[in-house]
């Protein structure tokens, strides 16, 4: 059989690594899949999840006809354009009856890594609405929080191959790939190839991860103690003498610094070694190795941590850490560019705090307001469930999972279960569609045009590179699917609202939508390079291209640039005042009545909830197992495989026990996005099912105790 091959990049993750298809001409199949070895940026490598794309686009469960759910509770399907006119028809009811506040738009992952994801926003904002929620703010959103509360650096962090020292909270990057802006594809020789030229790495971490291993100092502590061992490591360094101090002087000023040492003055060494498990001497060593004995390096922290208690706090002081150290990029020196987004110059200067949520009203669930573009996900179920006015109703869902990945999954479901139309866009049923009254199945990856994921006013990449990736194969013969920008304009259009897109009206006036390219035309039109040059770029780079931007060499601060960090704020003090009162600040151990800490785990076939539903990945990893230390198998009577209960004070799950020499005794290990409907069986469980959404909070964001989680763990049965 006659094949053909062609060059794209993966859209499963931010990593967006090279591949090579080999498609089937006669079937316009994809039949088989590689790295793409003269991708720039990934160098050969792609992982397992990104080698799946075969079945992804070409297995029995996907869906290749809209639904609409009848009476009986059953699904039937309909014409992607029937289906726009019901949707359209019930939405103006909707608002004509309660309010254009009460519709509202989820978008995941998935809905993130294609180019035109932002006109969730402009079709909300047309409608008059902002009630846009999405994964963000329920995974790293401590990240803006600290971003909000204390400033940041225009000119970013140092990257790894700027550095002498990374240091770890929680990170994984060997199985992620998105420990950003620090390191992207191609992670393990990444890794390697640094520490081969002296890169000393510092991982802190309630397990020996797949990067941990590689640690030169792997500090392993219980779960949730990480805003003590971050403020033990800012106390020592400021102790010690080990700061920038011109960096410090210059950007954060002596009444500050003072304010910020005077917080963290109850971190001792020793009593974050105590309260962590960590042995004695750790902290220091950690602390000596990242800030006297390196010159460059960053910290990061990452998902563990984010979703564990005072997350802010923790991220606060990870952050300090950087700033007291001067871990940034300075002028002269070269930084990463999207080029998808303005060249905007990139300044040696400070970004005063913002704290934008105070310019937006608070939400009628517990007075919380906005962070970023977001609602806050952890008040989605109350804010459909609770009565009166800006009540939501409608919600659109663009390649999410929200029923899988919102913490208390049974509130979660009845709330969507609760809305008069729930519209989602997704290629197969997953448990969210489920729910649904409409499901549009999108084209996927490498049947649409696409450009490598932007989003406007930051960069997550690691690379300055960017590629053109034109569709390869066709849609499946049959099939009628929608672009996933597409059901916002035809919605919007049959409304008669007046729309934009990236800054641009779009003309309702004619007949015949858009196309993609005209999408993406619009989308890079005020970026460092347009579509048409990056079209044009394929003919001598088809594996995408490292830009050599001017805008790329970061500038000097402006001289009026007078902003300072603020890294001591009332509400962090207060914070931190509040963590040393807690459980956590007390003995070691998951408290009383508990036998173990549950954390969150990255796995290295899915992505969140993406491709837990395919053979390929069933075949290895059909349920996701409860890991933890084998010492402990005997003391709780079990073998491995044996069937586990896990019983948090919210609600209780089953899993398989499996043996896992790399976690620490006393904690147990689950991934997280698994499971069905809370009562449908897998695969796998979902832990969300022991966590509530309404307690445990952190501040500004509403994060829930999603990692860290008291359990019980103890035989089924």
């Amino acid at each position: 059989m006659a094949t053909r091959q062609a060059r794209s990049f993966c859209r499963i993750c931010a990593a967006h690594c090279g591949v090579v298809l080999t498609i089937e001409n006669e079937t316009d199949r994809i039949v088989a899949v590689k790295g793409d070895k003269q991708n720039p940026m990934s160098r050969g490598y792609v992982c397992f999840k990104g080698l799946q794309a075969e079945e992804a686009h070409h297995g029995p469960a996907r869906l290749l006809r809209p639904l609409k759910r009848q009476p009986d509770g059953s699904f039937a399907e309909i014409e992607s354009e029937q289906a726009l006119d019901e949707i359209s028809d019930r939405l103006r009811g909707i608002v004509e009856r309660c309010g254009p506040e009460a519709v509202g738009t989820f978008k995941g992952t998935s809905g993130s890594l294609y180019s035109t994801h932002m006109i969730q926003l402009d079709f909300l904002s047309a409608l008059g609405s902002n009630q846009f929620y999405s994964v963000n703010t329920i995974d790293q959103s401590a990240k803006l929080v600290s971003f909000e509360r204390q400033g940041g650096w225009g000119a970013g962090l140092h990257d790894i191959s700027q550095s002498e020292v990374l240091l770890f909270f929680g990170c994984n990057p060997v199985i992620s790939h998105s420990t950003m802006p620090v390191m992207g594809p191609d992670p393990l020789r990444t890794l390697k190839q640094a520490k081969e030229r002296g890169l000393k790495l510092i991982c802190i971490d309630p397990r020996r991860s797949e990067t941990a291993y590689f640690a030169d100092l792997h500090l392993q502590p219980l779960p949730g103690r990480d805003t003590a061992i971050a403020g033990a490591m800012v106390r020592t360094i400021l102790d010690e003498g080990w700061e920038n101090k011109e960096f410090v002087a210059r950007h954060v000023g002596a009444d500050r610094i003072a304010d910020l040492r005077k917080a963290v003055d109850r971190f001792t060494p020793d009593f974050a070694e105590r309260v962590a498990g960590l042995e004695p001497g750790q902290i220091r060593a950690a602390a000596k190795m990242f800030a006297k004995d390196s010159a460059s390096g960053a910290a990061f922290a990452a998902t563990g941590p984010s979703m564990s208690p005072f997350s802010n706090t923790m991220q606060h002081l990870v952050d300090s850490l950087n700033i007291i150290c001067g871990r940034f990029r300075q002028a002269g020196q070269k930084a990463v560019v999207d080029m998808i987004n303005p060249a905007d110059p990139i300044r040696a200067e400070v970004i005063p705090p913002p704290r934008s949520w105070n310019n937006h009203p608070p939400s009628r669930i517990r007075g919380v307001g906005m962070l970023g573009y977001d609602r806050l996900a952890s008040t989605l179920a109350e804010e459909i469930l609770t009565p009166g006015k800006g009540q939501i109703r409608a919600m659109f869902v663009s390649g999410s999972n929200p029923a899988t990945c919102l913490p208390d999954q049974k509130k979660a479901v009845e709330a969507f279960r609760d809305l008069e139309l729930l519209v989602v866009m997704d290629p197969y049923l997953s448990t969210t569609a489920k729910l649904a009254h409409y499901v549009l199945p999108p084209t996927m990856m490498y049947e649409r045009p696409d450009l490598p994921i932007a989003v406007p006013g930051s960069n997550i990449g690691t690379i300055s590179w960017s590629q053109y990736a034109p569709p390869v194969i066709d849609p499946p013969e049959g099939a009628d699917l929608v672009e996933d920008w597409y059901p916002y304009w035809a919605i919007a259009k049959r409304l008669g609202l007046d729309m934009k897109f990236s800054g641009f009206d779009l003309d309702f006036g004619v007949n015949q939508p858009p196309s993609t390219d005209d999408m993406l035309e619009m989308r890079a039109a005020h970026g460092r390079i347009t579509l048409a040059e990056l079209k044009a770029d394929l003919r001598q780079y088809p594996s995408g291209r490292i830009y050599d931007h001017p805008s790329a060499m970061v500038q000097p601060a402006r001289p009026e640039a007078n902003g300072r960090f603020d890294v001591m704020p009332e509400d962090v003090a207060a914070e931190i005042e509040e963590f040393l009162a807690s459980d956590l600040a007390q003995a070691p151990g998951p408290g009383p009545g508990h036998s173990h800490l549950l954390i969150s785990r990255r796995m290295n076939r899915v992505m969140n909830s993406v491709g837990n539903n395919l053979e390929g990945t069933l075949k290895y990893d059909p349920v996701n197992p409860a890991y933890m230390n084998p010492a402990e198998f005997d003391a709780l009577g079990i073998a491995p495989g044996d069937r586990v209960e896990i019983a948090s004070d919210h609600g209780t799950i089953e899993t398989v026990a499996q043996p896992d020499e790399a976690v620490r005794p006393g904690v147990v290990s689950i991934s997280h996005c698994w499971g069905g409907l809370p009562d449908e069986d897998g695969p796998g469980v979902n832990t969300n099912l022991l966590i509530a959404d309404d307690r445990d909070l952190a501040s500004v964001n509403m994060m829930p105790r999603m990692s860290a989680v008291p359990v019980n763990v103890s035989r089924a049965g």
